[in-house]
């Protein structure tokens, strides 16, 4: 587990924060909404609102193969080609996100919302995929499942970078 010991800008709560679990995700902002600069825009200022940090970000594009990569969880099933295509469409933007918070991983994917938009506008409609999201696919964006997605997946899209070794350069200790 990481924790915060110092009063970095991670801490947003003041002094008396002085050991609080940090936890990362990874989030990409898919090529619909990058392709549209003020959508874009207000997600990111989202994502700082809600008290994430970029740790490494990206702006990027995929072929076919690097996008089935990707997804290969996903291959059989019938939305796979649909998403590969879509992915490999455009540049999108990925993220590294950490937060102080038990578990990242469910905080981004809860602001994210219901990978079908028409859900998300019912139950959470202030979710970045209730308000941004067109359909299940061209959904406004990507979270991380597990810790175990976020450590594939960010050695996808930063091969060179290692999460572990971002937190002592930052002054965080890991314990």
């Amino acid at each position: 587990h990481y924790y915060i010991t110092n009063n970095l800008s991670l801490d947003t709560c003041g002094w008396q924060c002085k050991m609080q679990r940090l936890t990362m995700t990874l989030a990409i902002l898919k090529p619909d909404v990058y392709a549209h600069p003020v959508h874009h825009e207000r997600i990111l200022k989202l994502i700082h609102k809600e008290g994430f940090v970029v740790a490494k970000e990206t702006v990027t594009s995929w072929d076919r193969i690097q996008a089935d990569k990707f997804y290969q969880e996903h291959r059989g099933k019938f939305f796979q080609q649909r998403l590969v295509e879509f992915m490999s469409s455009g540049d999108f933007h990925a993220l590294v996100l950490a937060h102080r918070t038990e578990d990242a991983i469910a905080k981004w994917r809860n602001l994210l919302g219901f990978t079908k938009c028409y859900k998300a506008r019912q139950q959470n409609p202030a979710s970045i995929r209730a308000l941004y999201g067109l359909s299940d696919t061209r959904n406004a964006g990507h979270g991380s499942d597990s810790p175990e997605s976020f450590v594939r997946e960010s050695k996808i899209l930063f091969p060179d970078w290692d999460h572990e070794q971002w937190l002592p350069d930052s002054n965080m200790t890991n314990n």
